[in-house]
């Protein structure tokens, strides 16, 4: 699955933001609401092997596809990824690891 993982501390700050008046209140487009996104595409696999490997856990991280997933072509094609106005903000996925350990 293609990702752009956002920190939940990311996301906070942004709310406040946008209840305290201090962001617009849409983004671009219009939307109400802005999308909140990490600051790059990543790959789900390539996140929870950077995790286990950090924890120092053993399990063995393999990707995998199911054929049968009607939501496969959504999950594999990036479709869930943040459109063109979403609001890009870090930390990376790597560097919230590095900073929680």
């Amino acid at each position: 699955m293609r990702t752009q993982l956002v920190a939940a501390t990311t996301v906070a700050q942004a709310l406040v933001e946008l209840a305290t008046g201090s962001a617009p209140a849409t983004g671009s487009s219009g939307v109400p609401i802005p999308e909140i996104a990490g600051p790059r595409e990543e790959g789900l696999v390539e996140m929870a092997k950077l995790l286990v490997a950090r924890l120092g856990d053993p399990v063995r991280i393999e990707g995998a596809s199911n054929p049968a997933d009607p939501d496969r072509d959504v999950y594999e094609t990036g479709a869930l990824l943040p459109g063109p106005d979403a609001i890009l903000a870090g930390p990376t996925f790597e560097e919230w690891l590095d900073a929680t350990s």
